[in-house]
């Protein structure tokens, strides 16, 4: 196959709008990725707060849940689960009376 060759102005033209072209196609090409890639660095930055908030929740009930076991095990004390039912409740014997003073 033989390539042929136009000159002048006519070659010319032909030789800019394939530049033209190819400079247009590599500017959209470019410009699709980086909205692509923005896309997605938006979404990994948005997971990235999910996990960070549901890691914060997970240490939060894990120390909640160490404070109520401490708790369950001191309430199985007789002694113990009477004075926080005193105490939290303003329970009372029948023969004593109780004054609340508030601070």
């Amino acid at each position: 196959m033989k390539k042929v060759k136009i000159g002048g102005v006519i070659g010319k033209l032909f030789e800019d709008a394939s530049l033209l072209f190819w400079r247009a196609l590599t500017i959209v090409v470019s410009v699709l990725t980086l909205f692509i890639i923005a896309g997605s660095i938006v979404s990994i930055v948005k997971s990235k707060r999910h996990i960070n908030r549901l890691e914060r929740q997970k240490r939060e009930y894990l120390a909640q849940i160490a404070a109520d076991s401490i708790m369950l095990r001191k309430l199985q004390s007789d002694e113990y689960l009477e004075k926080f039912a005193r105490e939290r409740y303003n329970m009372q014997r029948p023969d004593e009376r109780i004054y609340i003073i508030e601070k």
